[in-house]
């Protein structure tokens, strides 16, 4: 009959490597499940962006063509505001003289 000598040192060793292992292996599996998750995640992010940016362009080209249309309407008041005045400045020179 033989004995074995077990060391307690040993044996809590032991343990902590198998704990070390399985935390770290539950860390792996948990970090793997995490990016599968993520990958819908990340497409629907990416559809939400695409969509966030055909927004802002639509908003940009309505503000712009709503400039151009300020812009036009400025001008034909002027233009309309000088032909007014026109008349009355051309009296006003011939009385001058």
């Amino acid at each position: 009959m033989s004995t074995a000598t077990i060391r307690i040192g040993n044996v809590i060793a032991g343990q902590m490597r198998q704990e070390h292992f399985a935390q770290s292996n539950s860390g792996a599996i948990a970090l793997k499940q995490a990016t599968e998750r993520a990958l819908p995640g990340r497409h629907a992010h990416e559809e939400w962006m695409r969509s966030i940016e055909e927004n802002w362009q639509g908003h940009l080209e309505m503000l712009q063509q709503y400039v151009c249309e300020l812009l036009l309407k400025n001008q034909q008041l002027r233009m309309a505001q000088i032909a007014r005045n026109e008349p009355d400045q051309g009296h006003e020179n011939a009385g001058n003289f």
